[in-house]
């Protein structure tokens, strides 16, 4: 009887410490890119096209390009005992007894704003999740749904310095063709 309530009681402890996972902070500040407004949309349309990102809305009117849902880390998969290909952008925390994690997504929001002439305020929003399933024995594989992981800031670092590195390149090819 003892051992059965020290199970129980340990199969609760489990149960409990198994994480909902993170949500995102809140937006991040805008960042200054050293390029005009027009350099740093361009550099930044292309990045995130270079880097795979479907594009679901631009609006350069209010400086705004919006991405689809696209899968960052296919291999991700955790149950509460084991995480496998964990990635340095975000943190889905552990699933609760009795459901796994597999895959990540992301879904960008890049938002830019002229700040001065020659320069450029950047935010890029990162929103990642992944997807529950079932792993008890009887429901196993069965989704479960998408859960919300919150961000590292990783991602949107590297955003900001690819495209701060695109736009000046850019502008040092235009000084090269002779260009201003």
């Amino acid at each position: 009887m003892r051992r059965l309530a020290l199970a129980v009681v340990s199969l609760g402890v489990l149960v409990a410490c198994g994480g909902t996972g993170f949500h995102s902070p809140l937006p991040r500040e805008f960042r200054r890119v050293e390029a005009d407004f027009d350099q740093a949309w361009e550099a930044a349309v292309r990045t995130l096209l270079q880097r795979g990102y479907n594009i679901r809305t631009v609006d350069r009117s209010i400086g705004t390009i919006e991405t689809g849902w696209t899968t960052l880390n296919p291999d991700y998969a955790a149950t509460i005992f084991v995480t496998e290909h964990e990635d340095r952008y975000s943190l889905c925390g552990k699933p609760t007894l009795g459901q796994a994690y597999r895959a990540k997504q992301v879904r960008l929001v890049v938002t830019l704003h002229p700040t001065r002439p020659g320069e450029t305020g950047l935010r890029t929003e990162a929103v990642f999740r992944t997807h529950r399933y079932s792993d008890t024995p009887l429901w196993a594989n069965r989704l479960l749904g998408d859960l919300e992981c919150g961000s590292r800031g990783r991602l949107e670092e590297e955003l900001r310095a690819e495209i701060q590195i695109r736009a000046l390149s850019d502008q040092l090819e235009r000084f090269r063709r002779g260009a201003h």
